[in-house]
């Protein structure tokens, strides 16, 4: 593998916590949801919750600045909320006597032997 663009590090730790996510009980409902213009990384079910999960993954190899859930803005975070309402509002009546929550992932990765690798994930549960 050749040096990996923003997206494949982005896509390889999406995969990582949807893995972390599976290992610890939650169903995966989907990946990369558009509402409009909103969106989620993934949305995943267990007994109490329905997660919404915005994941953030940084190369310990690249010079980088702050934790990778400082890049979870107040916009982000709003848009999270909305996209969260109206999925259990209208598309998800299964799901609407489930509690919503807010989680963010932090993946840390680094690209060594030609190959990305997870040195670090950090799960935040009810992030905002």
């Amino acid at each position: 593998m050749t040096e990996p663009t923003k997206k494949q590090v982005g896509d390889f730790g999406e995969s990582a916590c949807v893995k972390f996510l599976k290992k610890n009980k939650f169903k995966i409902l989907s990946r990369n949801s558009r509402l409009g213009h909103l969106e989620t990384d993934i949305i995943a079910t267990n007994k109490d919750f329905v997660c919404f999960v915005e994941v953030k993954t940084r190369r310990l190899d690249k010079a980088n600045f702050g934790r990778p859930s400082d890049a979870v803005t107040h916009s982000k975070r709003t848009n999270l909320l909305k996209f969260a309402y109206y999925y259990i509002k209208t598309l998800s009546k299964k799901h609407a006597s489930k509690q919503p929550r807010m989680d963010v992932c932090e993946i840390f990765v680094e690209f060594t032997n030609n190959k990305l690798k997870v040195c670090d994930l950090n799960y935040i549960e009810n992030a905002f």
